[in-house]
């Protein structure tokens, strides 16, 4: 008998819901356990047992179908029942991304599948020299070494698109909460989390998300949130999409392996490669092309914000004196013929006040009804202030940065290059990004003017109440008061801003309708900048002008639109380089043991697929399927299948997962005890397995038998009594990412039966004791 290998308990937990264990994930670089309940919340824990984060549906109705660990640790996406992905920082536990994996008018009935992995772009043999030229321009202007001594060949547009000044400019700031349901950027941890600099050592690497849905569709993202677009099933079972139920793929080769599955009657299980060529063919640029990208996108989202919050902001300058004055106005207007404008203009230039002006100040508005409309006022356009000068200007800065950066890799790449967009198309949205700066300016002056002027009346308008509130006697006392007060500001305010501010002509709602008549006005050709210059100072002069076009609303909708525009021509030019390769039938699966999968490299341009399941209705049986590919130029083949079955005893596989290039580990239960084994898939040396070409129907035939005796002897890895407190159902193997793919890292979670606790172990000799992993800095 084989030496029993021992496992080493890490830490335990008892929960109060039971957990879904389909819904159960380790963090890939820190000890963080996630897990979802079937109570529909999703919680991470830490080794201890800590609660880190906790997430319930926001509508009754919800259901958390997947979650999954991006490659690095950073984020963990939830895919919720009504196509929604929300991915959440592993540090500030906010959702910093949200995208939906379906289209209105399509039908969807939940998500089967969400795999995400890390991906080397471009050739592998580029990929040594392209991580030495950043290296070797930063040696060279920090003046460490001179260009003729390296050997590393310089490529300047690509060293160039790689500098980066957005570390330079300050960190946006956070914004209140309030406007939309948008909170992320409302925390200093979130924002930061979400505009993350670009890293020239990333440049090689691309995260692929791949989420399949119940009708059979399959949803490709990449850069978080860089939505490549949706894909119909390719395999078609009796005029029915399958569905995709494992995904797998390895840091090296651009192909990904899918395994899709028809309806829940028949069990059949298909292998479908899929070939990523925008990762192995598509420019060198793809990295900053679509980072940047998404860093757009969430600059436009932090835009949009300011936006709603500006006019929750000029709004609320606006109801409060609205309200006191329209009241007044109305009786001014039916007893003498004037309205309230020229009342306090009046009551300012000769000390007069109008009787109904009188009893509107003393007997309506009062102090303290003045208190409010000078602190709905002040506070406003203050927040009006803020908003524009620590938010807005900045993120238009920033915009202005990265749409640099694009214009610059449109125009060397040149036109007939397949980016998706054109340097004219950038230049367009660079123009709004001025009109939309152009306006900001003259925001950020209005504001500060009329809090100047508006400070003044304020003074007055407190004096003036007190004035015809007070006696005679005490009359006496306000001369100084009122000689601090600046006349000429009052009469200002009360002529210019008072009932019609200048604001107006850039804060408030604008019409669809109105929307769709500028925008098709602007489309024509005309650029915005100059437009918009036009008609301003016909507004500075008094004339007709086009009032929807320096609307702050207008043009932050308009941006939007433009880049949307970008976003989905580049996300065309790379589905169009998604290949579906011929589905290969494997076999039917037991329903009741999930489907492992997992890809090892061969050579430069061959791969392994391993797929590991239970067949149908033969719970004592483990089956592997090798798929053999080819890849030339970013392009597929499968070359061979062949397949192993082995039979373990008479007991009962519960579960099953790889744990790395070499080893299946199996949850076996036999003779009442619960065993944990270990069998080597791979070929030759001390493989387990007898590959031999696989055919569906003689696939059973051909299984190897070992009795229980046989099974303990050759693959006992630790063992579990069934009748303890502890009865083992479900496991769950930490993925190994990168270099990280040693002893040291690799962790087992144990689920009970009872789907109330959970143990996490790690084996003998791979981590003394009470040491477990550190945690990876975010930044």
């Amino acid at each position: 008998m084989v030496e029993v290998k021992r496992l080493e308990l890490l830490g335990e937990k008892t929960l109060h819901q039971t957990v879904n264990p389909k819904l159960l994930v380790y963090c890939p670089s820190m000890d963080l356990i996630a897990l979802g309940s079937t109570d529909q919340q999703v919680l991470i824990y830490r080794l201890n047992g800590q609660r880190v984060y906790g997430a319930a549906q926001k509508v009754n109705t919800l259901r958390v179908e997947k979650i999954n660990w991006k490659p690095n640790g950073q984020l963990l996406a939830i895919a919720w029942s009504d196509g929604s992905v929300r991915l959440i920082g592993a540090e500030s536990t906010k959702v910093v991304h949200h995208f939906s994996t379906t289209l209105d008018d399509q039908e969807f009935s939940g998500v089967t599948c969400m795999g995400w992995s890390s991906n080397t772009i471009g050739r592998r043999a580029e990929s040594k020299a392209s991580k030495l030229v950043p290296d070797t321009l930063k040696k060279f202007f920090e003046g460490e070494t001179e260009l003729s001594k390296e050997k590393a060949v310089l490529d300047l547009p690509k060293d160039l698109a790689l500098l980066d000044i957005e570390p330079s400019l300050p960190k946006l700031s956070i914004l209140p909460a309030g406007g939309t349901s948008d909170e992320v950027f409302s925390s200093r941890s979130s924002l930061d989390a979400l505009f993350r600099p670009f890293d020239p050592e990333d440049n090689d690497m691309a995260d692929v998300m791949v989420v399949g849905t119940k009708e059979g569709n399959i949803h490709l993202s990449i850069y978080d949130s860089f939505v490549v677009g949706s894909f119909k099933s390719p395999v078609i079972v009796q005029r029915r999409p399958a569905y995709l139920i494992s995904h797998a793929s390895h840091r090296l080769y651009s192909t990904h392996a899918l395994l899709m599955k028809t309806t829940e009657s028949e069990e059949r299980i298909y292998f479908v490669p899929m070939d990523l060529r925008f990762l192995s063919a598509s420019s060198e640029y793809l990295s900053i092309l679509a980072s940047r990208s998404t860093a757009l996108e969430n600059l436009l989202r932090y835009i949009n914000q300011i936006r709603c919050l500006m006019l929750a902001e000029w709004k609320s300058t606006q109801e409060l004196p609205s309200r006191f004055l329209r009241n007044v106005n109305e009786t001014l207007a039916e007893q003498e013929n004037r309205d309230i404008v020229q009342a306090l203009y009046h009551s300012v230039a000769t000390g007069h006040t109008f009787p109904v002006v009188r009893e509107w100040l003393v007997d309506e508005l009062t102090e303290r009804g003045h208190k409010r409309w000078d602190k709905a006022v002040v506070s406003g356009l203050e927040n009006l202030r803020r908003l524009v000068h620590e938010n807005m200007l900045p993120a238009l800065d920033r915009c202005s940065v990265i749409l640099s950066r694009l214009n610059g890799i449109a125009k060397f790449q040149g036109p007939d290059s397949s980016l998706g967009f054109s340097s004219a198309q950038i230049t367009s949205i660079m123009d709004t990004i001025a009109s939309l700066h152009l306006v900001s300016a003259k925001i950020l002056l209005q504001v500060v003017d009329e809090l100047e002027l508006f400070t003044s009346f304020s003074a007055w308008l407190r004096y003036e109440i007190d004035r015809l509130a007070s006696d005679a006697s005490s009359q006496n006392d306000d001369g100084d008061k009122e000689a601090l007060i600046d006349h000429g500001k009052v009469l200002l305010y009360i002529q210019t801003v008072m009932t019609n501010s200048p604001l107006a002509a850039f804060i408030g709602e604008v019409k669809p309708e109105d929307y769709e008549e500028e925008s098709a006005h602007v489309g024509k050709g005309a650029q915005m900048f100059d437009l918009l210059t036009r008609q301003l100072e016909k507004q500075e002069q008094g004339l007709k002008y086009r009032r929807t076009l320096p609307q702050v609303d207008f043009l932050c909708k308009y941006l939007r639109a433009q880049a949307t525009g970008i976003f989905t021509q580049i996300a065309d030019a790379e589905k169009s380089n998604v290949l579906f390769g011929k589905a290969s039938e494997l076999g039917m699966a037991h329903k009741d043991v999930p489907v492992e999968m997992k890809m090892k490299i061969i050579d430069r341009n061959t791969c392994h697929g391993y797929i590991a399941f239970v067949p149908k209705d033969f719970l004592n049986q483990v089956q592997v399927v090798q798929v053999e590919l080819l890849i030339e130029n970013g392009i597929s083949t499968v070359r061979s299948t062949s397949s192993s079955t082995m039979q373990l005893g008479d007991g009962k596989i519960k579960d099953l997962k790889f744990l790395d290039d070499k080893t299946i580990i199996v949850l076996w239960e036999a003779g009442g005890k619960c065993n944990l084994l270990g069998i080597s898939y791979s070929i030759g040396g001390e493989g387990h397995m007898k590959y031999q070409p696989h055919r569906i129907s003689a696939s059973r035939s051909k299984a190897i038998v070992f009795n229980n005796e046989e099974v303990i002897d050759r693959f006992l890895q630790s063992e579990f009594a069934v009748d303890g407190s502890f009865v083992p159902e479900y496991i769950m193997i930490r993925p190994q990412i990168g270099s990280k793919n040693n002893d040291e890292r690799k962790r087992l979670v144990i689920l009970a039966k009872d789907r109330l606790r959970y143990k996490v172990f790690s084996w003998t000799g791979s981590s003394s004791e009470g040491k477990v992993d550190e945690d990876v800095p975010m930044s």
